[in-house]
């Protein structure tokens, strides 16, 4: 199927300087002169908006992103969470929470489950077959983009969303628009900083549904300029064994992967906190 695509520069620095990365699914990834990786061309606006409701990429006949329901997600998030902000969950003072691309709920579930008595936690999710999953089970989610109408919240997190945003300047503006004054925000992506060649990467670069990998450096920038100050950042590595093995069925049906030995990758997720500057 033919998709919609558009010619764009640089979306960190402006740049119209760069060289091929690599190639997935008929797309290409490049590489800025400022280290920031990004699908050129790329889907447009309206061609992501159609696949993000639809659960299904026009650009890639072989890729579903509607995923599904994982349990152990939430346990695995009520982990990280406990380690990026112990101080938050120490507080008997409840709180509002908005999780961002909230799938199926398990950030709303495991923030729900650290959260003081009496908090209000919110998750936002475009693709409605996700929302409506996450509503069955009791959680607040609603089938929507960022809008002014859901109010404000004292925290907010965006788990692996990063990398599926055009214009991550403009998204953070809505962030910040819901985020009360010295609100905070947790972002969790892969970063690639170490990463010399395409062959570094362990597994699926999900390209097209993928439009751009950043560098810490990058994150603190965009950051910085919308109006956050930095607070920490909390890097892991993601090619354990379990990791692997499944890289390695991916690879046996056919997946765009690359096999690579257990914890050998320099790529590492990061979760990034942050604070809103009060205006």
């Amino acid at each position: 199927m033919v998709a919609a695509t558009e010619h764009c520069a640089c979306p960190y620095c402006g740049s119209e300087r760069n060289t091929l990365w690599a190639t997935e699914r008929g797309f290409k990834m490049v590489k800025c002169e400022c280290d920031y990786l990004f699908v050129n061309p790329r889907p447009t606006a309206a061609e992501r908006d159609k696949a993000t409701q639809l659960g299904a990429h026009g650009a890639a006949d072989d890729m579903d992103i509607s995923e599904h329901y994982v349990p152990k997600k939430t346990d695995l998030y009520k982990k990280v969470f406990a380690e990026c902000m112990p101080d938050v969950w120490a507080s008997v003072t409840p709180l509002t929470w908005l999780d961002i691309g909230a799938g199926y709920g398990e950030v709303v579930d495991a923030v729900s489950a650290l959260a003081p008595k009496g908090s209000k936690v919110t998750g936002l999710e475009p693709m409605r077959v996700k929302a409506a999953a996450a509503q069955k089970r009791g959680l607040n989610v609603i089938a929507s983009y960022i809008e002014p109408s859901i109010g404000k919240f004292e925290y907010a997190s965006l788990i692996n969303v990063f990398s599926h945003i055009n214009d991550f300047d403009g998204f953070l503006q809505q962030i910040s628009s819901v985020l009360t004054d010295r609100g905070e925000l947790l972002l969790e992506t892969g970063v690639m900083e170490g990463l010399k060649s395409r062959n570094d990467f362990p597994g699926d670069l999900g390209l097209p549904d993928h439009v751009a990998f950043a560098c810490t450096k990058h994150l603190r920038g965009f950051l910085e300029r919308n109006g956050f100050e930095f607070i920490s950042a909390h890097p892991a590595s993601i090619d354990g064994y379990v990791y692997t093995i499944k890289n390695v069925v991916k690879k046996m049906i056919g997946r765009p992967v690359i096999v690579k030995w257990p914890y050998s990758s320099p790529y590492r997720t990061v979760r990034v906190r942050a604070r809103k500057i009060a205006q």
